[in-house]
């Protein structure tokens, strides 16, 4: 009996005391090789014998588990090599680092402008490759931006690749976008078209969007701040992936891949092309588009490596070229007779031959090409150039051209007036009967008494069109470019606590700026009067190559050097760093001048000297806490098409000058096991933002644009991010921002002549404003949970307020209007969810996923474009601010709107092998 008894309670607390002798756990950290920066969310597998044990690592890259005797760790994340790490029980690891899977990524990230995590004292948020194919589905690139703090991201007008993003109230003309640290923002006007662009989802590594100061290398500063792609270098692995989707609207995509993996030789190669189609969900905005990439790395040996990189999108797409009046799109409960077109109507498609046709569509195709040099001079220096070139293509179509009214007067039909049919679909087929001479039915304008072309020449007898009521065609704007730069960077640790840095900026940049035929639409050729150099000469409807209407080239000349110095140890984390730069402008016209007899068809050269001053500090309390603070101050070169307004070469902005922008900012971060946390504040001035108007000088009746100086936009807010989770599988992700976006003061501006005589003075009644065009308000939730091995669940809600229409102070000058704000358009909310299933087998994985955006259909709208307010009286002529008619004349200006999308949905299959 007592022997059974103490074999009874050996067998009972012999387990405990087992666990007494090996409860302590195992602990480490997982870095990033090269950054440094913790890896959240990576897969860790411990077997130990026939027993497997599954984890993720926490927010800040720790990990802890028990075992109870020697066990190997595999370590497994998005982006970088597998790892092994054999482990005894109660092993403290430290920090375990984990190298990228691809080549040279330590050159990207001393090129490509990276903040690190808790040392680089700015405010970013990261998105890494893993998110972007979880949650892109069939959105714009930008769209995978908007659960990060400060930015608004709309579709625009709903067609491929339209898509728009503000950050902290910037439009995207003021934010600098990178890829790989190399700038892309145009160089005459700062605009980024997306859908040169629409592959980026398929090859970026990461995404960071850098709000304020920012941490760029290159000599000139952006107000709202950097967004910079990494995209994905070559792989040291061998492999490939293969996937297929389907969606909404006939969407389809299909993307295929392959990498040879690093070589005995040091070589890589990786290969991706994606094929995309679709009918758009707006109406009339069908898209085709390709996406091709390469990337070639060579590590020559531990000092030298080389990579070539070459990515290109062409595409066209069918668009909704102008916002839409709400009555139009929503109804107007004032007026029974309002015809409602709904939310996805489009006024500028319809049916030609029995295909869609739209007046308007984008055609573009921008291959850039990167040879990036990385070496490694010693263990204390570092030198990396970067030569890049982009060869942009295409251009936008548009009417042009007239048909006569009833009355027999010219009447441009295009836009709003272009005639419809019932449905309010343009009538493409009976323009082309009416330019070819036939009366449609019903009827178009009125047919000139002689419709052929009067004038001799070669298409005497013929239809001809022109601007003065002999046809309407659709021409192609064209806006190509020849674009070629450098970035030229030296790094030096002085010890191992304080580097600098510095560089050169190099860039030279040329627009085409010309309009040709692109359809004739039944005539046999346009006949053009604006060429000087070419008086009176006919353009076929099939010559792509005749310039039509204008021809002009944009020269920018860009010269710009950096420096920084920053300093790191124990707790502390400084830099200080200036830049400056010089801007030449000129511009060459083609068309108004003779070239024989008028030499200004080449304009005299603008300069324009600008400079960056910034610095800032980052404190890190302990493992935990830190603080960090920035300020800075720079002046920039006004945009190109600021200089000339008027698109010639006489008429030059006066009184032009540098925009000033002042900015400082404060934050704080938490990060433990369970959760990451951001806050930061922000204020940032920006004054001299060039607005400008016509004048017309008493002296000599001469009109010219002349800058309005003084205005001063403030920008301050706070934003907070966070991620948490609470259990291994499950992930809480928080974003809020709250903005206080408006403009601070009334200005006077004197308006002199060539000779500094006075001639007018504008008033603009601007104070107190809030600045339009972007939500103030912004708030994301949203969660993930693994459900069991391989499914996994993620939801997202988020919510726009504060929003007020787009309006151009300029346009202020009104004394009855000060203080009265912009529209504030209605809040909303939208709800996204994704479904996800990853099996594995003999090496090989698949990837199963749904994703349905707008899951509640929430109708709501995105922007407007216009800002005509609201009449209180009810039972008088006026309208409200949704032009509803509340007058019996049916007069009243209208607001045009972009509506957002409703419920949308893919389906897609990955293999990655």
């Amino acid at each position: 009996m007592r022997r059974s008894l103490t074999l009874f309670f050996l067998v009972l607390i012999g387990p405990l005391a087992l666990w007494a002798q090996t409860n302590t756990p195992v602990t480490g950290r997982l870095v990033d090789a090269d950054t440094k920066e913790t890896i959240p969310g990576a897969s860790l597998t411990v077997t130990a014998g026939s027993k497997k044990l599954q984890l993720l690592s926490a927010v800040d890259g720790r990990f802890t588990f028990v075992i109870t005797e020697k066990a190997t760790l595999e370590i497994s994340s998005v982006g970088y090599l597998s790892k092994t790490v054999e482990v005894e029980p109660g092993a403290s690891l430290g920090d375990i680092s984990v190298a990228n899977s691809q080549v040279a990524m330590k050159e990207v990230i001393v090129t490509g402008n990276i903040a690190i995590d808790r040392k680089t004292p700015i405010a970013v948020s990261t998105i890494r490759a893993g998110a972007i194919e979880e949650r892109i589905g069939n959105k714009e690139f930008p769209e995978i931006l908007r659960t990060m703090p400060g930015t608004y991201i709309t579709k625009s007008g709903g067609g491929f690749g339209d898509s728009r993003i503000n950050v902290r109230g910037f439009a995207q003309t003021n934010t600098a976008v990178m890829i790989n640290g190399v700038p892309v923002n145009d160089m005459e006007s700062g605009a980024v078209y997306w859908s040169n662009w629409a592959g980026l989802a398929d090859i970026a590594s990461s995404v960071q969007v850098q709000r304020g100061l920012g941490a760029s290398k290159l000599s000139i500063a952006a107000v709202g701040g950097n967004i910079n792609i990494v995209t994905k270098a070559t792989e040291m692995e061998k492999g490939g992936q293969a996937s297929a989707t389907i969606g909404n609207d006939g969407y389809m995509k299909y993307t295929v891949g392959y990498n040879t993996g690093k070589g005995k030789n040091g070589l890589a190669l990786s290969l991706l092309g994606s094929y995309t189609q679709g009918n758009g969900y707006v109406d009339g905005t069908k898209f085709k588009g390709w996406n091709y990439f390469l990337t070639l790395g060579w590590e020559i040996n531990d000092k030298h490596t080389i990579t070539l990189t070459a990515t290109g999108a062409p595409q066209w797409h069918h668009q909704r070229s102008a916002a839409i009046s709400y009555a139009t799109l929503f109804g107007n409960p004032n007026d029974a007779t309002t015809v409602v077109r709904g939310a996805k109507y489009n006024d500028s498609w319809g049916y030609y031959k029995g295909k869609e046709f739209s007046w308007s569509k984008n055609f573009y195709h921008k291959p850039v090409a990167n040879l990036n040099y990385y070496w490694k001079i010693n263990n204390r220096t570092d030198f990396s150039a970067v030569l890049y070139a982009s060869l942009g293509r295409g251009g936008g179509t548009g009417p042009i051209g007239s048909i006569p009214n009833s009355g027999g007067t010219p009447t441009t039909y295009s836009g709003f007036t272009t005639p419809d049919d019932a449905n309010g679909l343009v009538r493409f087929d009976d323009i082309e009967k009416w330019n070819s001479g036939v009366t449609p039915s019903p009827a178009i304008g009125s047919l000139p008494s002689n419709p052929q072309w009067t004038l001799a020449g070669p298409y005497q007898g013929k239809y001809v069109a022109d601007l003065n009521g002999n046809g309407i065609i659709r021409r192609a704007s064209m806006n190509e470019h020849n674009w070629y730069g450098s970035i030229l960077n030296l790094t030096h640790d002085i010890n191992s606590a304080i580097s600098v840095n510095g560089g050169l900026d190099l860039r030279y940049y040329k627009g085409l700026h010309y309009r040709r035929v692109e359809d004739g639409l039944g005539v046999a050729a346009y006949y053009e009067t604006k060429d000087l150099n070419n008086p009176g000469k006919y353009v076929a409807a099939d010559d792509q190559d005749g310039t039509i209407d204008y021809n002009n080239d944009g020269i920018v000349k860009q010269v710009g050097g950096y420096v920084s110095a920053e300093y790191n140890k124990n707790k502390w984390s400084l830099f200080a760093a200036g830049s400056l730069s010089n801007t030449n402008y000129q511009r060459i016209d083609h068309f108004l001048y003779n070239k024989k007899t008028n030499p200004i068809w080449e304009s005299a050269k603008k300069d324009f000297t600008g400079f960056v001053v910034k610095g800032g500090a980052n404190y890190r309390l302990t493992d935990k806490h830190n603080v960090f603070a920035n300020v800075g101050y720079f002046e920039r070169a006004p945009f190109f098409n600021t200089v000339w307004p008027n698109n010639n070469n006489v008429d030059v902005n006066k009184n032009i000058t540098n925009e000033k922008i002042f900015s400082v900012e404060a934050g704080y971060g938490f990060r433990s096991k369970l959760v990451s946390a951001n806050v930061n504040v922000y204020r940032t001035e920006w004054k001299d933002k060039n607005f400008n108007q016509t004048f017309t000088d008493p002296s000599s009746g001469q009109q010219f644009r002349s800058n309005i100086a003084g205005l001063i936009a403030l920008h301050q807010g706070i934003e907070f991010e966070t991620t948490i989770r609470p259990i291994n599988k499950l992930e809480i992700q928080g974003m809020l921002s709250l903005g206080d976006w408006k403009w601070k003061n009334n200005v006077s501006t004197v308006v002199t002549n060539d000779n500094s005589v006075p001639i007018d003075t504008v008033y603009i009644y601007t104070k107190g404003l809030k600045v339009g065009d972007a939500a103030q308000t912004t708030l994301n939730l949203s969660a993930g949970y693994e459900i069991i091995k391989g499914l996994k669940i993620r939801a997202s809600y988020y919510f726009a307020d504060n929003l007020y229409a787009n309006f151009t102070p300029e346009n202020r000058s009104n004394a009855a209007q000060e203080g009265v704000q912009a529209w504030k358009l209605p809040s909303y909310g939208l709800l996204d969810g994704m479904l996800s299933y990853t099996i594995k087998f003999n090496g090989t994985k698949v990837t199963f996923r749904l994703n349905v955006d707008n899951i509640l259909d929430e109708e709501y709208i995105a922007e407007s474009t216009t800002d005509n307010k609201y009449n209180p009286n009810p039972g008088t002529t006026g309208y409200d601010a949704k032009d509803f008619i509340i007058g019996n004349n049916g007069s009243g200006k209208k607001n045009t709107v972009y509506p957002g999308f409703g419920r949308t949905w893919t389906l897609g299959a990955k293999v990655n092998f």
